[in-house]
Order: C-alpha cells, then sequence, then structure tokens
C-alpha cells in the first residue's frame, strides 16, 4: 500500500513539474545579415528559428529598409555548389531550423542607408499560422570581427552561385 501511495504521489510530482514547464514558443534569434563586399550583389543574413507548439511553416521574411529578400537553400548538384530559391521552410514543434552559411539563408538586395548607418536591419518573419515575428538584425560588414555569441563563420563561399 505504501508502495502504490509512493507511485502514485511520484507520478503526480513529475505532472505537476512539467505542467509548470512553459510551452514552447515560436522565434527568431541570432540575425545577423552580411553585407556584401561588391557594391550591386546581394548580402546574406543568418539566424536560427525554434519551433513552437504546433509544426509550422515560415512563408517570407521581409523588411521595411530592402528592395527584396529571398529564401535561399544551397544545393550541390555535380560537384558545384548552387544556391536554389525555396519559398517555405518547415519549423518543426520544438524543433530548429538554422539559416546559416553553406545552408539555407536569406539573399538580400538594397539595403537602405537608414538601416546601415544605424546598424540594425528590421525584419519581419511570417509564418503559416498566422504569427509574424519583427526582429532588428545585426548588420556586419565584411572583415568586421565575429562576435562572441559564436555565431559561426557568416561570409559567402566564393564557389556559391546566384540563379536569376
Amino acid at each position: 500500500m505504501v508502495r502504490m501511495m509512493f507511485v502514485f504521489f511520484a507520478t503526480l510530482g513529475a505532472m505537476l513539474v512539467s505542467a509548470c514547464e512553459p510551452p514552447p514558443q515560436l522565434r527568431v534569434e541570432g540575425a545577423i545579415v552580411q553585407m556584401s563586399p561588391v557594391e550591386g550583389r546581394p548580402s546574406a543574413a543568418y539566424f536560427t528559428i525554434y519551433g513552437g507548439p504546433q509544426t509550422v511553416k515560415l512563408l517570407a521574411v521581409t523588411s521595411p529598409d530592402t528592395l527584396r529578400l529571398e529564401m535561399h537553400d544551397s544545393v550541390e548538384d555535380e560537384g558545384m555548389t548552387m544556391m536554389q530559391k525555396i519559398e517555405s521552410v518547415v519549423v518543426p514543434v520544438k524543433g530548429e531550423v538554422k539559416f546559416e552559411a553553406g545552408g539555407k539563408h536569406l539573399m538580400i538586395w538594397g539595403v537602405g542607408g537608414r538601416a546601415q548607418k544605424s546598424g540594425l536591419l528590421p525584419m519581419q518573419f511570417v509564418f503559416s499560422n498566422g504569427d509574424r515575428i519583427e526582429i532588428e538584425a545585426v548588420i556586419r560588414q565584411m572583415g568586421d570581427a565575429e562576435p562572441d555569441d559564436h555565431q559561426g563563420d557568416h561570409e559567402m563561399p566564393d564557389d556559391v552561385k546566384t540563379e536569376g
């Protein structure tokens, strides 16, 4: 009887502790825009999306201070790495999707002077569940020192070709 009561209360305690855990929240973190060193060429943006309580798709990323933003993925074809435009990205429940050099990333054309002067690019992420997340991405010029938060290598590979 004592053993059954122990199991009951242990199970109840575990349920109560798990109920206190906040639900996962869809969020975007660590956004960096790596400016192109060549005038007129697109820049790239990298970040991580953390999944919330349901699977969603990232449908678009917009910014009032750019001419155009596109989601791309780096794919290998016959030994050549090329960028391919993608329309959406699945973000799994409690999962994470990294946009990073050599993989998924944003291509950005025409970053405005206001954003370049402030060093921050406002961005809005649009998801299939109706969520819109607004962030400010840190703008980095080629050759800027790597931040201490271990964001990784954000330079665009030399062998990457753009379509269109």
